[in-house]
């Protein structure tokens, strides 16, 4: 993970916190997409589970990785 990425993923946490009053914000990413995984996971959110048969791409469901963080973890 570079440092933009880190950065960039800490302010959009920080505005939909602040700003947008947000209390729960969530993401997703393609299990084997390791390096999006630890971007969630540097920006403090932590991994739910995974999301079976979750989308439809390309004629296959495809399972997701859900991540999340509170309004109080920050």
């Amino acid at each position: 993970m570079s440092l933009e990425e880190g950065v960039l993923s800490a302010d959009i946490i920080d505005f939909g916190i602040k700003e947008m009053d947000l209390v729960r914000i969530e993401a997703r990413c393609h299990p084997n997409n390791i390096g999006s995984a630890k971007v969630m996971e540097k920006s403090g959110m932590t991994f739910e589970g995974i999301l079976r048969k979750h989308l439809f791409v390309k004629d296959q469901h495809q399972d997701v990785k859900m991540y999340s963080i509170f309004k109080d973890n920050v």
